[in-house]
């Protein structure tokens, strides 16, 4: 019997963004995320529930799940970030593409996200910045595209 490889997307991802309706288009780097911080999570659709007498379902529904991007970077005066923020407000909505460090394995594509940043400092880390990204509808699609990152 052979053996199967097994891709698995752990490690350092690559994050990149790029702002909606900008005619360059072209994906802007963030540096690398202070290690533990990148979460895409999920939150459950609602349920729905079709009750009869005596308490049971007749029928069951889930409304979409929804997505959260969250993630910090340490802030430096050698780097730019690729997002701009007033008071954590972010003006424009943006693209987000999540490589993993094995750019062979399943990574994920936002296609649109609202995006929020919280500022804090400590002894520790500095300035640091989290970056909250909550996931909108696609044009097409999921909202969050689960596939192998490439160039496109």
């Amino acid at each position: 019997m052979a053996e199967t490889t097994v891709t698995v997307g752990w490690g350092q991802p690559k994050i990149e963004v790029k702002k909606l309706g900008d005619v360059s288009g072209e994906w802007q780097a963030f540096a690398t995320p202070v290690e533990g911080t990148t979460q895409l999570t999920t939150t459950q659709g609602d349920k729905m529930e079709a009750k009869i007498e005596g308490g049971e379902n007749e029928a069951v529904k889930y409304k979409k799940n929804t997505y959260q991007l969250v993630f910090d970077v340490r802030q430096v005066p050698e780097r730019t970030d690729p997002i701009i923020d007033s008071d954590g407000v972010v003006a424009d909505e943006y693209s987000v593409r999540i490589t993993p460090e094995n750019a062979t394995a399943i990574g994920a594509l936002i296609d649109r996200a609202s995006v929020n940043v919280q500022k804090k400092f400590d002894a520790e880390n500095g300035l640091v910045k989290t970056y909250t990204f909550d996931v909108l509808k696609a044009p097409t699609g999921d909202s969050v595209k689960f596939k192998v990152i490439t160039d496109e």
